[in-house]
C-alpha cells in the first residue's frame, strides 16, 4: 500500500500513530496492547529464543513509533552504530584505537543528546549573556522535538560503550540482543537506567512460563498504577497551581504545594519505576530497583543511595570517580560531588533551575560530609543524633531540605524564585482548590505504607495471604486508582528527561 500511493515510509507510520499506544502504561490502549505483546511472544516455541527477541525489538521500535516514527528510527540508527563501534573496539588491541573508537562512540550519543535537549538551552543562555552585556542576541532557537527518554539510553549506550573499552562487559556479537538491550519498551522511555552486563546475559536466557513470577510482575505493575492515579496525579492537583501561579496563593497553601509536589514526584517516578519492572517480570526479565522509601533517608547521602538508583550509582561510575571521587584531599572530593551533581541536574533538563537543584543538592552533600567528620569528635551528639527521637528528627531535616530543593526541580527558574519568595515573605490569597485533608490523607498513608514495609510488618502479612485475600488486594488497589484518579491524568514528569 505504501508503494502504490507512492506515500513516503514516515507519513505512513503518521497514518498508523492513532493506532499504536501511546507511551503511557496505565492507559487502556496500551495494556491491550501488552496483552498482544506477551501473548505471542510466550506462545513462540522456548527453542526459538531468538525469534522471542526479535519480536520484542519489533513491539519496542513499535512502542516507540507510536510518538515518532523518526525519533524511533534516529534511535534504532544510533544503536546500530554503538553496536558497530563496540564490535571494533573488541577486536582492536591498539589502546589509541580503542579510544578513539569510545570517544566516537560517546561523542555520537553526546552529540545527539547536546542538540535536541540543549542546543535552545545554550543558545538561549547565549542571547542573555550577549543582551546582558548590551548586545542583541542574533542565535535563533530552533522547534526541535525532544525525544521521550533520550537521557535515560544515551546514558546506556554510554556506560556500555565505557564497560566495552575497559574490557568489564565484551561486546554483544547478537544485534537482535544489543537493540534489545536500548529498545526494550518497559524502560525505553524513563528508565531505569540499565546496565549491559545485567541485561544482556537476561537475553540469552531461556525465559519459561513461571506463575510466581508472573505474581510478582503483577504486585509491582499494580503497586505502580495506584501510586501513579490515586497518588501522583492526586497530588498534582494541590501543587500545579500554586507552583506555576504561586501570586494568587496564600503563603500557607505555597508550603503545602511543595510538601505535595514532594509526594507527587516520588509517587510519579517510582510508580512508573514499578509499572516498568512489572511488565518486565512479565516478559521474564529482572530490572533492577530503582527506589527503596528514599524519604525514609536520615540524611542526603542515603537518600542518595535510596533515590532513583539507576541514576545514582551511573552517576557515580561514570562521572564521580573518573573525576577522582574521595581519593583526593577534602577539596578535590567536594568538588567532584559539586561537578557530578551539578551535572545531574542538568541531565535531568535544560534549563538552569535544574543546574540549581543539582547544585544545591551538591552542597548538601558537601555539608553532610563536613558535619560527620565534625560529629566524630562529639560522641554525645552522635548518640543522640541515633537515637529513636534523634533519627525522626533527622528524617524530618532531610525530608524538609529535599522538598526545599525540589522547587527549582521545574524549568522554570522565573517561578522557582517566585515561590521561595511566596513562602517566606508572609502573603494573604486563595487556598488550596481542595480540602487539605485530603492531602495530609494521603501523606499520612504513603508514610504509614513506608512503615510497614521499613519494618518488616506488610512483608509478613503478604506472606501468610491466603491467595483469596490477594486477589481481594489486588481488586481492591485497582478500584481506588481508578476512584481515587482526577478525571484529567497527568504526564509522567520524568518522561521528559
Amino acid at each position: 500500500m505504501v508503494f502504490a500511493t507512492g506515500e513516503s515510509d514516515f507519513a505512513y507510520f503518521r497514518r498508523l500513530h492513532e493506532l499504536l499506544p501511546e507511551p503511557f502504561f496505565q492507559t487502556q490502549l496500551f495494556l491491550i496492547f501488552f496483552a498482544i505483546v506477551a501473548g505471542v511472544y510466550w506462545a513462540i516455541p522456548r527453542r526459538r529464543n531468538n525469534l522471542r527477541v526479535w519480536w520484542l525489538v519489533l513491539a519496542s521500535f513499535h512502542f516507540y513509533a507510536a510518538w515518532s516514527a523518526e525519533l524511533a528510527f534516529l534511535v534504532a540508527g544510533t544503536t546500530l552504530v554503538d553496536y558497530t563501534l563496540a564490535r571494533w573496539m573488541d577486536r582492536t588491541t591498539n589502546s589509541r584505537g580503542r579510544r578513539l573508537l569510545l570517544f566516537a562512540s560517546i561523542g555520537m550519543n553526546l552529540g545527539i543528546l547536546a542538540y535536541f535537549k540543549y542546543k535552545n538551552f545554550f543558545l538561549g543562555s547565549l542571547n542573555s549573556l550577549f543582551e546582558s552585556a548590551g548586545v542583541p542576541g542574533s542565535f535563533d532557537t530552533l522547534n526541535i522535538l525532544i525525544p521521550f527518554g533520550i537521557s535515560f539510553y544515551t546514558f546506556e549506550a554510554i556506560s556500555y560503550a565505557v564497560d566495552v573499552y575497559r574490557r568489564k562487559t565484551k561486546a554483544e556479537t547478537s544485534l537482535p540482543h544489543f537493540l534489545l538491550f536500548i529498545l526494550f519498551f518497559p524502560h525505553l522511555v524513563a528508565g531505569p537506567i540499565v546496565r549491559a552486563g545485567d541485561f544482556l546475559k537476561q537475553t540469552r536466557r531461556v525465559k519459561r512460563w513461571n506463575w510466581v513470577r508472573v505474581q510478582v510482575g503483577v504486585q509491582f505493575f499494580l503497586m505502580g498504577v495506584f501510586k501513579k492515579l490515586a497518588i501522583a496525579d492526586r497530588m498534582a492537583t494541590f501543587s500545579d497551581g500554586p507552583l506555576q501561579n504561586p501570586g494568587d496563593y496564600s503563603t500557607a497553601s505555597i508550603w503545602l504545594a511543595v510538601m505535595a509536589y514532594s509526594l507527587r514526584i516520588y509517587a510519579d517516578f517510582s510508580g512508573y519505576s514499578d509499572m516498568a519492572i512489572g511488565l518486565a517480570h512479565l516478559l521474564g526479565f529482572r530490572l533492577n530497583k530503582n527506589f527503596d522509601m528514599p524519604y525514609l533517608s536520615t540524611n542526603v547521602g542515603e537518600f542518595w543511595k535510596r533515590w532513583h538508583i539507576s541514576l545514582s550509582s551511573w552517576l557515580r561510575d561514570y562521572v564521580y570517580i573518573p573525576l577522582g571521587g574521595n581519593r583526593g584531599s577534602g577539596w578535590a572530593t567536594n568538588r567532584n560531588l559539586m561537578l557530578t551533581m551539578a551535572l545531574g541536574g542538568l541531565w535531568h533538563g535544560a534549563s538552569w533551575s535544574y543546574v540549581i537543584w543539582g547544585a544545591l543538592h551538591g552542597a548538601l552533600l558537601i555539608g553532610h560530609r563536613q558535619f560527620q567528620a565534625w560529629c566524630q569528635f562529639k560522641p554525645k551528639l552522635t548518640a543522640a543524633l541515633e537515637s529513636t527521637l534523634g533519627t525522626m528528627l533527622r528524617m524530618s531535616v532531610t525530608f524538609a531540605t529535599i522538598s526545599f530543593a525540589w522547587i527549582f526541580f521545574r524549568p522554570d527558574i522565573a517561578g522557582a524564585w517566585r515561590v521561595l519568595d511566596r513562602m517566606f515573605v508572609h502573603s494573604s490569597g486563595k487556598p488550596l482548590d481542595l480540602n487539605n485533608r485530603s492531602l495530609w490523607y494521603t501523606a499520612l498513608f504513603v508514610l504509614a505504607c513506608h512503615a510497614l514495609v521499613q519494618q518488616g510488618i506488610w512483608q509478613r502479612i503478604w506472606a501468610k495471604a491466603p491467595p483469596m485475600a490477594m486477589g481481594l488486594g489486588y481488586a481492591t488497589c485497582v478500584t481506588l486508582a481508578m476512584l481515587l484518579a482526577p478525571l484529567s491524568g497527568k504526564t509522567f514528569i520524568y518522561f521528559t528527561f
